[in-house]
């Protein structure tokens, strides 16, 4: 009778090095936020993640093939579809491992959103732009409304009505190919939407050559009808599905195994997404000297400090599936400066911790969104 082989912690440490193959396809099986987990196990598998190019474009691939067999109810699919076509031009876009990654995440995301249907009106509209571009009347098809790519990364009610009015005047935007400005069938969705009584889109255009990971300047907004104060709490925030995985499935299997093997090491504490709805911050192991250094550069590096140490602006609580809305918010509507206080009172006890370049949103007693500029209260 043979003698059983033993696994020692050293060998499962050169694991990755030792079968780069399997280990890999391991990998691709994963979950990202298991696939992040791996990686802080010990050095050796950190080593092995920050020297590897390609682990990322493989998940990557992968999780499109997923999102591409996502069914979606009747009336749910041309919502659905406006996002996952975005997300796939995206991915046609990225050339780095670092894009890869945070594509890979946030097509795994969108597939355990829910979706939801906002803004008929703006989606008939699009309806029959869409009709146009394919009939060679517009040189690129158009893309909105803007609230279907954001979501909120927190659900407290009240950080979710004041970021909803907060962005209220920015959800119904439609993105337009700067070439098609004077197309004809845009000329007359412009005309209709001035005499009509329902609410009208507002126009952002760019240029779609660009694509939607680049840093190009935004065009200025064209506001056609004064939109409405009052919006709805829950624009920009779906809860997350539950997904939990079957214990008796391959993943559920694997993660486990990574656990056991995690414990076999130094006492690092593994990092776990509290859920990949939530955040895109990537975690890193706690370096020291030139090996701290080199991961400031690394993919892998953790998330900007906050703006202000007390308060998290409308940016830092916003999840938006493009860099390049990011940017269009951060310019139109000042996001990064907007510091979210849901109980609005509470200003009153940190108005020398509030900087000028700030402006502070919150409830008041009565359930009404306030805000303070701060700019203007040190001018008084």
């Amino acid at each position: 009778m043979s003698a059983a082989v033993s696994v020692t912690p050293s060998s499962w440490a050169k694991f990755p090095f030792s079968h780069p193959c399997s280990f890999q396809k391991i990998l691709v099986m994963l979950d990202t936020s298991t696939i992040l987990d791996c990686r802080v196990v010990c050095t050796d598998w950190r080593d092995w993640f920050t020297a590897s190019k390609t682990v990322w474009s493989s998940v990557s691939s992968r999780m499109v093939a997923r999102v591409l067999r996502r069914r979606m109810r009747t009336e749910l699919e041309q919502v659905w579809d406006i996002r996952l076509d975005l997300l796939l031009e995206m991915v046609d876009e990225c050339w780095t491992e670092e894009q890869e990654m945070t594509m890979a995440i946030r097509i795994e995301r969108a597939t355990k959103q829910s979706i939801w249907c906002e803004f008929d009106d703006t989606l008939k509209v699009i309806s029959q732009l869409h009709q146009a571009f394919y009939r060679g009347l517009m040189a690129s098809p158009c893309v909105g409304p803007v609230c279907i790519f954001l979501r909120s990364k927190v659900a407290h009610p009240s950080v979710l009505k004041v970021m909803g009015e907060t962005l209220a005047r920015h959800l119904n935007c439609v993105i337009i190919d700067e070439r098609d400005k004077e197309a004809g069938v845009v000329r007359q969705c412009l005309l209709r939407a001035m005499i009509s009584c329902q609410q009208a889109p507002r126009w952002v255009f760019k240029d779609m050559d660009l694509g939607w990971l680049g840093e190009e300047e935004v065009e200025d907004v064209q506001q056609h009808q004064p939109e409405p104060e009052d919006c709805n709490d829950n624009q920009i925030y779906d809860e997350a599905e539950e997904l939990t995985p079957s214990k008796f499935s391959f993943s559920y299997i694997l993660s486990s195994i990574f656990n056991l093997v995690s414990g076999l090491f130094s006492p690092l504490k593994l990092w776990r997404m509290l859920n990949t709805f939530q955040s895109d911050v990537v975690p890193v192991t706690t370096l020291e000297g030139d090996e701290e250094e080199d991961e400031k550069h690394s993919l892998y590096s953790t998330a900007p400090p906050p703006a202000h140490n007390l308060f998290p602006t409308v940016l830092e609580l916003l999840d938006c599936d493009s860099p390049w809305l990011k940017k269009m918010l951060i310019k139109k509507g000042g996001i990064d400066k907007i510091l979210v206080v849901p109980k609005f009172e509470e200003v009153t006890k940190h108005l020398e911790d509030l900087g000028a370049e700030f402006t502070v949103a919150g409830l008041d007693m009565s359930g009404a969104v306030c805000k303070l500029d701060c700019g203007a209260l040190a001018r008084e």
